[in-house]
């Protein structure tokens, strides 16, 4: 099932935002996926993961907090109508349908746990390990970086999701200056791995051709550039395909 968030203005739609990317970064800094010019809002403020079937926001350490249905979270499980309250801006988490009345089928232990609004670690730990196959189902590689100074550096791709760009909080770290803070992620599943676009003017290229907010699968010995960077993706464990 697919969904979106539709960012108002008092009672004006400014713009819609269907959740494709696996992570989708919301602050005041452009190169958030979801940008809001507003000073309220903090730089970097929250984000929206995919998790299985689950889709979570969480405030990344904001000024002003982030609200839903009114109440300051710090993780939250998106249902569908939710309203969130970042600044004086607000989004709405609609569920586009697949089936009919979709909403109102998630089963009782989602509603239960949506009513304690706030995750804890340990529920998130249980949430990310009830998304991921079995390790014995899932392929493994890296990445190494094959130019530059760093050359020869290589990243073992093990976690579900692998950030790339210039903030500090992304694993492998590229430069340029329209590079994002968080401009792309290699995602880990069950039929190998894809990368996806989520912010920033420059898009990742793989084997030459520009990355979109659709996950790209990567094939070994694939090419992935962003900005002075230059990966090369291999499989460590061909048999596993």
């Amino acid at each position: 099932m697919s969904s979106k968030l539709i960012l108002r203005f008092k009672d004006s739609i400014i713009s819609e935002y269907p959740l494709i990317a696996e992570e989708t970064a919301i602050g005041r800094k452009p190169e958030n996926a979801i940008h809001i010019d507003n000073l309220a809002v903090s730089g970097h403020h929250a984000r929206v993961l995919k998790i299985g079937s689950k889709v979570i926001l969480e405030d990344l350490g904001s000024t002003n907090g982030t609200l839903v249905n009114k109440k300051q979270i710090t993780k939250h499980i998106l249902k569908h109508g939710d309203s969130i309250l970042i600044g004086k801006h607000t989004l709405t988490y609609v569920l586009i349908e697949d089936s009919p009345i979709a909403a109102q089928n998630e089963p009782e232990e989602d509603d239960d746990m949506d009513k304690t609004m706030i995750i804890t670690p340990q529920a998130k730990e249980a949430l990310l390990n009830k998304g991921k196959p079995t390790a014995e189902t899932m392929p493994l590689a890296a990445v190494q970086i094959i130019t530059g100074s760093q050359a020869g550096k290589s990243f073992d791709l093990t976690s579900s999701l692998t950030s790339l760009g210039k903030g500090d909080s992304c694993r492998i770290k590229a430069k340029g200056f329209t590079v994002g803070k968080q401009s792309a992620v290699i995602t880990r599943r069950p039929t190998g791995y894809h990368i996806t676009h989520l912010a920033g003017l420059s898009k990742a290229k793989v084997n030459g051709t520009s990355i979109t907010s659709q996950p790209t699968t990567l094939k070994d010995s694939a090419i992935i550039e962003l900005g002075d960077m230059k990966l090369e993706f291999f499989l460590k464990k061909k048999s596993i395909f």
